[in-house]
């Protein structure tokens, strides 16, 4: 259980990681005011209408309705690597107590397989009947 735990996590931050340092660009096409395809990775498609005024070629790009935006999200570019000193204040104590509740001990007392209990003896009668003593 802890190996399987222990694996998962650490694929989610090596996940994270390659996210962190990953860049990516995000691109949208607008026509006039109306957003007409957004894409991360790739060029954004181009509407009928900029198809259109691209075969003008004398008309200038400043009339046109189309516009492009394009944004580029950095990733990090070096890692840092940290370390940190850590010491505790008091390591014998940490370790008996980790000892004392993960580790089995190994001094336990084993019942001698030898030792036979031997039976009560059996019941032969009532005695106070018997020998007729009664409490008053």
């Amino acid at each position: 259980m802890k190996k399987g735990l222990s694996q998962i996590l650490s694929v989610l931050m090596a996940i994270v990681v390659l996210v962190s340092t990953m860049s990516m660009t995000v691109s949208t096409h607008y026509c006039g005011n109306i957003l007409v395809d957004k894409t991360i990775m790739k060029p954004a498609q181009k509407c009928a209408m900029h198809d259109a005024t691209s075969q003008h070629e004398n008309e200038d790009k400043h009339n046109s309705c189309c516009d492009d935006e394009v944004k580029i999200i950095k990733g990090q570019d070096q890692l840092k690597l940290q370390s940190t000193d850590f010491e505790l204040p008091q390591p014998i104590f940490v370790q008996a107590l980790v000892y004392t509740f993960f580790v089995k001990p190994v001094l336990q007392t084993d019942t001698n397989p030898n030792s036979y209990e031997y039976p009560p003896p059996l019941y032969q009668g009532d005695f106070q009947a018997l020998y007729q003593v009664y409490l008053i």
